[in-house]
């Protein structure tokens, strides 16, 4: 078991499919540091350190890695299409990310809706997040970004609960 509990605690739970993508890294190089949002006082902000897809976030306190488990063990998930730069844009930050198309992503998602969560936001659109840059900073990344595209296979699932506990899940992957 893979358990390790965070110094931070969440408002609510999420369920994510991590890959191995060190490309990464060489986009997030040509960011212009002055372009970076960051916020003091929470450091999920910034550049991305983990890549993945949320399956599902808002999950309330008092599920068991159990009843996750019970619902990813149904799946299997193969490679991904990592494609369509695109931003989030709030007054705050702009989120810099992939569109991500990928079997049973979205499957997941419904299954995993069954547990008690919050969220505002109805639709499901799976997508792997790159950084979080400053407002109106991103647009110049997506034109140099345009066109790039890469294919991913995960190679885990986390439980991150609100307690800060998150847990490391083995998963199916097709070939």
């Amino acid at each position: 078991m893979n358990v390790i509990v965070e110094d931070h605690k969440h408002d609510y739970g999420c369920v994510m499919l991590h890959f191995n993508f060190p490309e990464m890294e060489k986009i997030q190089d040509m960011f212009n540091p002055d372009d970076i949002y960051e916020d003091e006082t929470d450091n999920s902000f910034g550049l991305e350190t983990e890549a993945h897809v949320t399956l599902l976030y808002g999950l309330h306190e008092g599920i068991s890695i159990k009843n996750i488990k019970s619902i990813l063990e149904k799946f299997s998930f193969g490679p991904c299409k990592i494609t369509n730069v695109s931003l989030f844009e709030n007054e705050k930050y702009d989120v810099l990310k992939y569109d991500v198309d990928g079997d049973n992503l979205s499957e997941a998602n419904l299954q995993l809706k069954k547990f008690p969560h919050t969220s505002d936001f109805p639709d499901y659109h799976p997508h792997l997040t790159i950084a979080y840059l400053k407002p109106k900073k991103g647009n110049k990344y997506i034109k140099a970004l345009k066109g790039i595209n890469f294919t991913l296979t995960p190679l885990y699932a986390t439980y991150s609960q609100s307690d800060g506990t998150k847990e490391k899940i083995d998963i199916k992957i097709k070939k």
